[in-house]
């Protein structure tokens, strides 16, 4: 059934695009890969998850090896990266209806927006 309501624009942010008729994101998306364009109908999403994913190790690892070496211009680098794992960055997975799932991550600093997208596509999924 074809429906001849123009199509809105819910979300526009960082994590991606939700209209009334599909979602686009930039798919294996991170920090410092740009990730795969994907557009696809709501029909063919089935599940939506947003989380945070933090490092702990990895990040407590890196301020005290900060720490250590503070002292240094350089001892800022590793301290900074390890604060950024530590706080988490926010990650939404699509599952699409083909069993396929592709994961957007993006900066600490995205959250409301990852959140936004991932509320958005959840609102478009349950009225339908």
């Amino acid at each position: 059934m074809l429906s001849s309501s123009p199509e809105q624009t819910i979300v526009n942010n960082p994590f991606g695009l939700v209209t009334t008729k599909r979602v686009a994101y930039m798919s294996h998306k991170n920090w410092f890969r740009g990730g795969i364009r994907e557009d696809i109908p709501l029909s063919q999403v089935v599940s939506i998850r947003y989380e945070i994913k933090r490092c702990i190790f990895l990040g407590l690892l890196l301020v005290t090896g900060g720490l250590q070496s503070l002292t240094d211009v350089v001892g800022l680098l590793p301290m900074a990266l390890g604060g950024l794992l530590l706080w988490g960055s926010p990650q939404v997975n699509v599952v699409t209806a083909g069993g396929t799932s592709a994961a957007v991550t993006g900066w600490p600093w995205h959250r409301p927006d990852a959140e936004a997208f991932a509320n958005a596509l959840r609102c478009q999924l349950f009225t339908e």
